[in-house]
C-alpha cells in the first residue's frame, strides 16, 4: 500500500497556493489546517450572481459570467461537504435559483443557459445544433440536483420533490447500462443524508449493477479520460466499495504515482485547440481544483503521511 509521503504533500500545498484560485486555497486551508468555513464561504460567494446562480468559470470548462445550472451544481457540492444550513443566504438563493430554472412540464433543467454560447467553453458545452439535447430530461443534472432539493427540502414544494424522484426512478429502471456523468449525478444523490429509506434502497439496487458496467477497473483505461472507482468509491464509507475494494485500492496507489514533480495533478482532456490561450486559463484552474480533490480523496483513505 503507497503513501503518499510528507514531501510530495509539501509539494502539492506549495503549488495549490500558488497557482490555485482563492476557492481552493481556502477549501485546502479549511480541510488541512483548520481553516474558517467563512473563508470558504466569501471565496465561494464571488462565483455567485444576484439572481441566486453561480457563473464566472466556477466549472472552469464554462467561462460565461451568467449563472448556469452547472456551476451551481458545483457549489452546491462545496456547500453540502460544509454542511451550510439554508439559513446562510448564499444556501438559500441557490436553492431558490434551481426552482426557478426547473422546467415542471419536463421535469428537466437545461444544464447550461443558451447565453452561454457567447463565451468561451469546452466543446462539450456548444449547444448549437443540439438543442433537443441540452432541453431534454437527464440524469445529470436532473439527479443529482433532487438530493440537494432533499437537502433543503423546506424550501422546495414537497410535489416537486415527488414527481423528481418518480422520474428519477423511472429513467434508471429502464437503463441497461448508464454514462459516466449520469452515473456521478445518480452517486451524490445516494449521498443525500435526508433521502428516505425506501427511495434510497430502491435506487441503490438500480444504480449498483449498472456501476458495475460503467467503471473502468483496469489502470489502462485511467491514463485517459474514463470513470475511475475513486471517482465513485470516494471514501471507505461508500456504499459501493465492497463491490470495487481491490480496484479501489489499485486506483490509490495508481494515483499517488501519477502525481507530477511540481506536486500537481493534471486533467485528462483539453478542449481540443478551441480557444487555445483561455483553456490554458482553464487548464491551470482544472489542475488546482484536480490536485485539492486528490488529496481530499487520499486524505479521507488514510493514504499521507503523517496526515
Amino acid at each position: 500500500m503507497k503513501l503518499l509521503t510528507k514531501e510530495a504533500f509539501e509539494k502539492s500545498e506549495r503549488f495549490i497556493k500558488e497557482y490555485g484560485r482563492p476557492l481552493e486555497i481556502a477549501r485546502f486551508n479549511y480541510e488541512f489546517y483548520n481553516g474558517s468555513v467563512e473563508e470558504v464561504l466569501v471565496a465561494l460567494s464571488c462565483f455567485q450572481n444576484s439572481d441566486g446562480g453561480f457563473g464566472h468559470a466556477l466549472e472552469a470548462d464554462l467561462r460565461a459570467p451568467e449563472s448556469s445550472v452547472l456551476c451551481t451544481s458545483v457549489a452546491l457540492q462545496i456547500i453540502r461537504d460544509l454542511q451550510i444550513s439554508s439559513e446562510n443566504h448564499l444556501v438559500e438563493s441557490a436553492v431558490q435559483f434551481l426552482c426557478k430554472e426547473l422546467n415542471e412540464k419536463q421535469l428537466s433543467w437545461r444544464i447550461v443557459p443558451p447565453s452561454a454560447e457567447n463565451s468561451p467553453r469546452a466543446p462539450w458545452w456548444y449547444q448549437n445544433g443540439r438543442e433537443e439535447e441540452f432541453d431534454g430530461f437527464s440524469l445529470n443534472p436532473a439527479a443529482e440536483l433532487l438530493g440537494y432539493l432533499y437537502d433543503y427540502s423546506h424550501l422546495v414544494p414537497d410535489s416537486v420533490i415527488q414527481l423528481l424522484s418518480e422520474k428519477v426512478i423511472s429513467v434508471i429502471v429502464g437503463a441497461e447500462e448508464i454514462e459516466m456523468h449520469d452515473l456521478l449525478c445518480c452517486v451524490r444523490l445516494l449521498k443525500t443524508q435526508s433521502l428516505p429509506k425506501a427511495f434510497r434502497n430502491q435506487l441503490y439496487s438500480k444504480i449498483s449493477p449498472l456501476a458495475e458496467k460503467a467503471i473502468c477497473c483496469e489502470e489502462e483505461g485511467w491514463m485517459s479520460y474514463s470513470l475511475r472507482p475513486l471517482q465513485v468509491i470516494d471514501s471507505p464509507e461508500s456504499t459501493f466499495i465492497s463491490s470495487f475494494e481491490v480496484a479501489t485500492n489499485l486506483n490509490l496507489d495508481y494515483e499517488i504515482q501519477e502525481q507530477q514533480s511540481n506536486g500537481a495533478w493534471r486533467p485528462t482532456w483539453s478542449w481540443d485547440e478551441r480557444y487555445p490561450n483561455i483553456w490554458e486559463v482553464a487548464k491551470k484552474e482544472w489542475t488546482g481544483v484536480i490536485t485539492l480533490e486528490k488529496l481530499l480523496t487520499l486524505k479521507r483513505f488514510d493514504r499521507i503521511e503523517n496526515v
